[in-house]
């Protein structure tokens, strides 16, 4: 797809047009489908394969052109066996075939509907503009394609990504009154009928094109194509929701992005691994990403050692005229009473003596019980971080306090929240958006270990603040 394919169409060229470093993370290889001469971009999951646009050749001897001599971009299926190799990819349905460009694709997360991008035939001498359109597959076939209600001869409807339960439609668009040239927008199906397009605002949107929005089924991320970056080019963001609100984009690493185009991403549930496009070899081609960042699934989230206590002794009869019960905790403080309501400042181990005391005299009458009483840490990785900072300020992470038994630790991973992942015992990171941040902190153990290998996880929130707070 060169630039022209994300921003508007003219006529009937389809386009929407106007420590460790968590790259290390991720290993990328470009699919043995695409080309050098055609573009192959937007893939989605389907069936045992993928399906994505292209303007290769539908024939050898006919194949349709637009009015400036361009090939059509159509669906296609690329079906992948299950010894791992890609099948030559052909077109999805010929049903879905028309005589104008067509896809981008979404498929319902049960494949019974997929929504996909088409030109709109525009008037006579007028430019042509982009659709979206529905259809339901019922023995196999796709049927009853029908238009998005919002499509419009006067600007561009494209892209879509339908959520995981099938109720919101994510797309982009140029409709006037937006923040930028092509907005990201989101209808929710109420009943039988879509609701009325509704922006997804300035944090998502800036004042250039957001483009090829995913709505991520596993983490209910939104991913996104943008060209607000000071080279101009597409480049993958994700937004996560909180509190019922976008936070600001964050821009996914190398190798995801490069000097190019990049866009059209889909991942499996766990962001393990997935496909996205790029341009960074001349033409779009589809890559395939792999994640080399260990798994870690069931993290708690980290709990500090229980620091209070009640301490009670049966002391048998004592005259309460003449004495009193005291506590002594170990620590400085004294309690008067048969029982001690006490909370200790930290881990360690306290000398505990309860003592009757003459109440004329003020002096120790005899040691009624005493204990050695130790507070042990909490057996779990421990995340010592601060529990706020400022934007652009750079804090530290580790993960020494870490306490486990039977477990010989081999190397600490952290996952940032913001898409970034690191590697080792300490870490320095900057988070550069306000906005609450899950850190996850795992440990894997030595596998030479006597105790085999493990993995332990837990997470807890970093607050980010503006650089002006008040």
């Amino acid at each position: 797809m060169a630039r022209n394919l994300t921003i508007l169409l003219i006529y009937l060229i389809f386009a929407c047009e106007s420590a460790s470093q968590t790259s290390d993370f991720y290993e990328i290889s470009r699919l043995p489908f695409t080309s050098d001469k055609f573009d192959e971009f937007a893939p989605a999951y389907y069936g045992t394969g993928l399906v994505f646009t292209t303007n290769r050749r539908t024939g050898f001897l006919i194949s349709r052109l637009t009015d400036e001599g361009e090939n059509l971009y159509n669906i296609y299926f690329a079906e992948k066996s299950q010894s791992g190799r890609w099948r030559n990819p052909k077109i999805l349905s010929r049903k879905l075939k028309s005589n104008y460009h067509d896809g981008t694709v979404s498929f319902s997360p049960d494949g019974s509907r997929v929504f996909f991008t088409r030109n709109i035939p525009g008037q006579r001498n007028e430019p042509s503009k982009l659709g979206i359109f529905m259809a339901d597959n019922v023995d196999g076939s796709w049927v009853n394609i029908t238009p998005f209600p919002y499509n419009s001869s006067n600007y561009n409807v494209c892209h879509p990504s339908i959520s995981q339960d099938g109720n919101t439609l994510y797309y982009s668009s140029d409709i006037p009154g937006g923040f930028g040239g092509m907005d990201i927008y989101s209808s929710s199906l109420q009943g039988a009928s879509w609701s009325a397009p509704a922006n997804l605002g300035e944090v998502i949107n800036s004042p250039g094109d957001e483009v090829f929005p995913y709505i991520h089924h596993g983490s209910g991320r939104l991913y996104l194509s943008s060209d607000k970056g000071v080279s101009g080019t597409l480049d993958l963001y994700y937004s996560t929701l909180r509190n019922n609100s976008w936070q600001a984009p964050v821009r996914m690493p190398g190798p995801f992005n490069s000097a190019s185009d990049d866009f059209g991403l889909v991942a499996d549930g766990d962001m393990t691994s997935g496909y996205f496009s790029s341009r960074r070899e001349g033409t779009d081609n589809i890559y395939a990403f792999t994640s080399t960042f260990p798994v870690f699934t069931r993290c708690e989230e980290i709990r500090e050692p229980d620091l209070c206590y009640i301490f009670y002794e049966e002391t048998g009869e004592v005259d309460t005229t003449t004495f009193y019960f005291e506590w002594d905790m170990g620590d400085g403080t004294k309690i008067r009473g048969q029982e001690a309501d006490h909370c200790f400042d930290d881990i360690g181990t306290y000398f505990i003596r309860l003592d009757v005391i003459d109440i004329i005299t003020g002096e120790i009458s005899h040691n009624q019980a005493s204990y050695v009483f130790t507070i042990d840490k909490v057996e779990q990785p421990f995340i010592t971080s601060p529990d706020t900072c400022i934007v652009d300020q750079q804090i530290s992470l580790s993960g020494s306090e870490t306490w486990l038994r039977n477990f010989d630790i081999d190397q600490y991973y952290w996952e940032l929240g913001d898409g970034t992942k690191l590697a080792g015992e300490t870490i320095y990171h900057t988070y550069t958006e306000p906005g609450t941040y899950e850190v996850r902190l795992g440990v894997l153990s030595d596998p030479d270990s006597p105790y085999g290998l493990q993995r332990r996880c837990v997470h807890r929130n970093i607050v980010v603040l503006g650089n002006n707070p008040d």
